[in-house]
C-alpha cells in the first residue's frame, strides 16, 4: 500500500521489497520497479525493527534509546524515513 500512513497502523515489510547486506551496508531493492536504496545505519535499524509487530511509536522510542536522541527527533525521523519506504511501497499495514 503506497500513499499515506495509517495513523494506529503498524509497519510490515512488504513482500515486493527484497533487502542484503553488502559490506556492512542494507541494500533494498524494489522488486516492481527494480530500484535499489541504501540506508545508512539508523534506517537500517528501522528496517530490521519493522517486523508487523511495533508501533511507529515504540520503533521511534527503540531508536531514541539506542542513537542517543530525543524520542522527538526520533519520531521525526522515523515517520520522514517510513513515508519514504511507504511511497516506494516497501511497506504494508496492521491495524
Amino acid at each position: 500500500m503506497s500513499g499515506s500512513i495509517p495513523p494506529d497502523g503498524i509497519p510490515d515489510r512488504s513482500a515486493a521489497m527484497a533487502w542484503q547486506t553488502i559490506d556492512d551496508e542494507m541494500v533494498l531493492l524494489s522488486l516492481p520497479g527494480k530500484e535499489l536504496m541504501g540506508l545508512n545505519e539508523v534506517g537500517a535499524r528501522v528496517w530490521s525493527l519493522i517486523d508487523g509487530t511495533r508501533s511507529l511509536a515504540r520503533i521511534a522510542e527503540v531508536v531514541a534509546a539506542e542513537f542517543d536522541v530525543t524520542t522527538e527527533e526520533a519520531h521525526r525521523d522515523v515517520i520522514d524515513f517510513v513515508t519514504e519506504l511507504n511511497e516506494l511501497g516497501a511497506l504494508s499495514w496492521r491495524a
